[in-house]
């Protein structure tokens, strides 16, 4: 299985509908609200995830305030998780944006019971810092989350 990665494009609009259809993953990026996809076209640090030619799902990297920090998150499609898609992703993601921008320090967000995303991210180098206790307010109320990070010098 070949995992490959590439800017966002408007005849995406199918993958992010059958995103859409997984409630816990429409909730975590936000796809309900208008122009997501737009939004994605025009962001330099998102990318659509391929596996063997096939769109099956979403990266991308938010840079914070802090200076040389960024934030991680990812999704795949349901009928194309459990082929190591997510983390070759964020392997590679992570590898070009250390040496493509002044990103020193990516991080990621991961809920406590989402034990697959999180050995996801520690197969991708990131390492878990600590939980962040009612950090998130993804969907209904506070959420607690574990933070990860990875940094250019790992």
């Amino acid at each position: 299985m070949t995992v490959t990665l590439r800017r966002w494009r408007a005849d995406d609009a199918a993958l992010v509908a059958e995103a859409a259809a997984d409630d816990y993953t429409a909730v975590i990026e936000g796809l309900a609200r208008g122009g997501w996809l737009e939004q994605h076209i025009e962001d330099t640090l998102a990318r659509v995830i391929e596996l063997d030619g096939v769109a099956v799902g979403g990266i991308g990297a938010a840079r914070r305030p802090v200076p040389g920090v960024a934030e991680l998150g990812y999704w795949v499609l349901e009928r194309a998780r459990g082929r190591n898609a997510a983390t070759d992703a964020t392997t590679e993601l992570s590898r070009w944006i250390f040496e493509s921008t002044n990103v020193e320090r990516l991080q990621a967000t991961v809920e406590p019971w989402n034990r697959a995303s999180q050995r996801v991210l520690e197969k991708s180098g990131f390492q878990r810092e600590g939980l962040l206790r009612g950090y998130a307010a993804w969907g209904v109320g506070r959420r607690d989350v574990e933070l990860y990070a990875r940094l250019a010098s790992d």
